[in-house]
């Protein structure tokens, strides 16, 4: 195994700052930000956007709306993330939900507005808004489930446009500083004993992905030929954890009741198979990741038990030291 691969690179964290003013709202949106960054319509058009904006730009040449917060923070996206939260700890404190949103969602106030929304409403952890079927994607369990659900339940949460509660981010943080650039998000819902329905995909809100997964991919520091699975399989090893498969296994209906059937969310996961007509995949990839996820819903475990991630620092289940560090996306 390539050890530039699986081994983190260290980040530098820069000395705490104070963080720029915001608006009092508790909720705070966060994107590290290139020149091509979609982030401007985040913010536009009538009404009152419900959260501040915080723009860590991770080159120059960023363009700045009138009321969100800049800041410059070049680096690989995992470990800027890191040090942003270093440099301004006044965060955790300072908003109940944070969200990490990749530069390239497409998506609205409104949108963003009732995600916070539905994460406070239903007592959420950490939870992420669905996809539409022009999306480019990794996991057809992110995908929009039609209209049936409100949100759906699951194992995981991916690291494209998580939203964290101040509470289940601080626990998190420890992996965001261990210098990986993926795979942490197969992780980040296993850092506590009481994590049934409290992480969750909302249907309710649909954002488009408008990159190609991996478009950026030499910029993270790997050849055009390798893949993220080696690193994310070493995050893995390293806390001795599995990942069988991204599993929604309850969900809320329209009208409010919990649904317990993996039977029936799976059924209804067969309505993906409609974004055949709108999907930039191939057709074959498409069919094979969205049977995979019905499959995963009627048979795959939950997998949800706690990592002891102290436990495996003071074991000494470090990774090699790096030979290359691992750019951003």
């Amino acid at each position: 195994m390539n050890p530039r691969l699986v081994a983190p690179a260290a980040a530098v964290v820069p000395a705490p700052r104070q963080l720029p003013k915001g608006s009092g709202t508790r909720n705070l949106v966060i994107v590290r930000a290139g020149r091509g960054s979609l982030h401007a319509g985040w913010v536009m058009g009538t009404g009152k956007a419900d959260f501040d904006l915080l723009v860590a730009a991770y080159e120059a040449g960023v363009p700045q709306g009138q009321n969100e917060l800049s800041v410059f923070l070049p680096g690989r996206k995992i470990a800027g993330y890191h040090a942003l939260f270093q440099c301004y700890p006044e965060i955790l404190t300072k908003y109940d939900f944070i969200a990490l949103i990749d530069d390239d969602i497409e998506t609205d106030k409104n949108c963003i507005n009732r995600l916070f929304e539905i994460g406070r409403k239903y007592n959420l952890d950490l939870f992420q808004p669905s996809l539409s079927s022009d999306s480019y994607f990794s996991y057809a369990a992110t995908l929009a489930g039609g209209k049936r659900y409100v949100l759906r339940y699951t194992n995981t949460v991916e690291m494209m446009c998580p939203v964290f509660s101040a509470r289940c981010l601080r626990s998190a943080l420890v992996l965001f500083g261990l210098g990986y650039e993926t795979g942490i998000d197969l992780l980040w819902t296993r850092l506590n004993d009481t994590p049934w329905l409290r992480y969750a995909i909302v249907d309710d809100v649909v954002v488009r992905h408008t990159r190609p997964i991996g478009t950026t991919k030499t910029l993270q520091g790997f050849r055009a030929n390798e893949r993220y699975d080696t690193q994310v399989d070493a995050v893995l090893k390293r806390f001795g954890a599995e990942f069988r498969g991204f599993v929604t296994y309850a969900a809320v209906n329209r009208g409010g009741q919990v649904v317990g059937s993996r039977f029936l969310i799976g059924l209804n996961s067969l309505l993906l198979l409609r974004g055949l007509f709108k999907t930039p995949l191939k057709w074959t990839e498409f069919v094979r990741r969205a049977t995979d996820y019905t499959r995963h819903c009627w048979l795959r475990p939950i997998n949800l038990q706690r990592i002891d991630v102290d436990g495996a620092e003071k074991l000494g289940m470090q990774p090699r030291r790096p030979g290359r560090p691992v750019m951003p996306r």
